[in-house]
C-alpha cells in the first residue's frame, strides 16, 4: 500500500503517522509479542527494501536500528 498513488496523496500527518509506526516495529522499538514473527533479519530486509525503493521515506529510516 505504500507504493500506492492513494498512500502517497494522504495528508502529511497522516503519512508521518504511519511512517512512524512502521519505524517502530521495523526497528524493534516495538516489543510486543505479535511482531515476534518478523525476526531482526526479516526486519533488516524490508528496512533495506524500503530504503532502496522509496525515495521519500523520513531521514530516520536511514539510520541502522
Amino acid at each position: 500500500m505504500i507504493y500506492s498513488d492513494a498512500f502517497d496523496g494522504l495528508p502529511a500527518d497522516a503519512r508521518a503517522a504511519i511512517y512512524h509506526r512502521m519505524w517502530e516495529v521495523l526497528s524493534g522499538q516495538e516489543t510486543a509479542p505479535k511482531y515476534d514473527r518478523l525476526t531482526p533479519p526479516d526486519r533488516r530486509a524490508v528496512l533495506e527494501i524500503l530504503r532502496d525503493t522509496k525515495p521519500a521515506l523520513p531521514d530516520y529510516f536511514r539510520a541502522s536500528p
